[in-house]
């Protein structure tokens, strides 16, 4: 993208101490970027190695790992949503195809409340998946973790849900999505491996039962490292994009050029 010198003027005109203050708020972003290798690479190692639309499109698994104790809150928080906007204009391309011809998808978000900074209205972004044939799974701890608009907004409009155990606030707050046929006390009293559930089938909401989980399968030594060594060989590491000679050159800082 090249951006006219004018654009600039309003910065120009500025003094040095009026520029620093200026840039202060992004550069504070910028750094969270910048000053973590895992993220510098991500973002500016050249052009991206996924194709997110072949990843919904023919059927792929993308896997992202967002630490939160080694990238920091807001920093993990940017770069899950940037992942989940890039899901999400892949999805809203599929408007392109026959409703018919498009395959199912489906995006998981752990922690999920981390990573819904973007830049439209979740509700909206619900309410349309369904027709692009993209399921949305919103997964999180407790109704604290929720800012309470956010809390209504996935309460109208994710229609299945399932609840593990809860304290008994949450059962209090959360009851009314699962009556008559549970109670605070059944939500707030679930077993190991039980859950309680509420579904959408045929576009109707069927009424709330419980149900137990499948015990995960014990771990193959050594597959997880199989995988990488395996995906790595596939994927080489993309090279730095070069800078566009015909690109508009940036001005000398006066505060490094002065003598």
């Amino acid at each position: 993208m090249v951006i006219p010198p004018i654009h600039w003027q309003w910065y120009e005109a500025l003094s040095e101490p009026a520029r620093a203050h200026a840039v202060a708020p992004l550069m504070n972003k910028l750094r969270g970027f910048l000053l973590r290798p895992f993220v510098r690479a991500a973002i500016a190692a050249g052009p991206s190695t996924v194709d997110m639309d072949a990843v919904l499109n023919n059927g792929g698994v993308c896997l992202v790992r967002i630490a939160q104790d080694a990238l920091g809150v807001e920093t993990a928080a940017l770069m899950g949503s940037i992942v989940v906007s890039s899901v999400w204009q892949a999805t809203t391309r599929r408007a392109r195809m026959p409703q018919g011809k498009r395959p199912d998808a489906s995006l998981f978000l752990d922690e999920a409340h981390n990573f819904l900074t973007l830049p439209y209205a979740l509700e909206d972004m619900l309410a349309a998946a369904r027709g692009y044939r993209l399921g949305i799974t919103l997964a999180h701890q407790n109704l604290a973790q929720l800012p309470r608009h956010l809390e209504e907004s996935i309460a109208a409009n994710a229609r299945s849900k399932i609840y593990f155990t809860m304290s008994p606030a949450d059962a209090k707050r959360l009851v009314r999505h699962v009556e008559p046929r549970l109670s605070e006390h059944d939500l707030a009293n679930l077993g190991r491996f039980h859950a309680a559930t509420r579904l959408v089938v045929v576009g109707e909401e069927a009424p709330a039962f419980t149900l137990r989980t499948e015990k995960l399968p014990a771990p193959v030594p050594g597959r997880a490292a199989q995988i990488r060594r395996e995906l790595r060989r596939r994927t080489p590491t993309p090279a730095p994009t070069p800078p566009d000679p015909q690109a508009p050159q940036p001005q000398a800082d006066p505060r490094r050029s002065a003598s």
